[in-house]
């Protein structure tokens, strides 16, 4: 991450997930009608190597860097959200003590591991197509 001219704030996303990519259309809608300096950022249509990341890892969880400082999960959504006055509300709540913790467990073991299924099942059938 040596690019000195990179946003603010950079959102990194599946945007192969359906689900993923219509919140990140919300986020991304919002910030753009306000000149939001967040840069949404898909996975599957950048090089993730200049962040040290790879696809893998970055399609398990949200991830948002934030002056060079790489938050992954519930912590990255609290970050992005602190970025867009619409969502300073959930950033409050999810920043709580004991609720960070606990959406961040419920958000990994449950949903995240969820979406990463569904991404590598539909990898699977793409690639049997091919």
């Amino acid at each position: 991450m040596s690019d000195h001219n990179i946003p603010y704030t950079i959102v990194l996303f599946n945007g192969d997930c359906k689900i993923c990519s219509k919140e990140i259309c919300v986020y991304q809608t919002y910030g753009a009608g306000r000149e939001l300096p967040i840069d949404f950022k898909d996975i599957n249509a950048i090089d993730l190597a200049p962040f040290g990341l790879t696809r893998n890892e970055t399609a398990r969880q949200l991830h948002v860097i934030k002056n060079y400082e790489l938050f992954k999960g519930v912590k990255a959504f609290v970050v992005l959200w602190n970025e867009m006055p619409r969502y300073r509300f959930l950033a409050k709540i999810f920043s709580l003590p004991g609720v960070t913790d606990v959406a961040q467990f419920f958000y990994y073991h449950i949903i995240a591991r969820y979406l990463y299924a569904r991404d590598i099942k539909r990898l699977k059938n793409q690639r049997s197509i091919l």
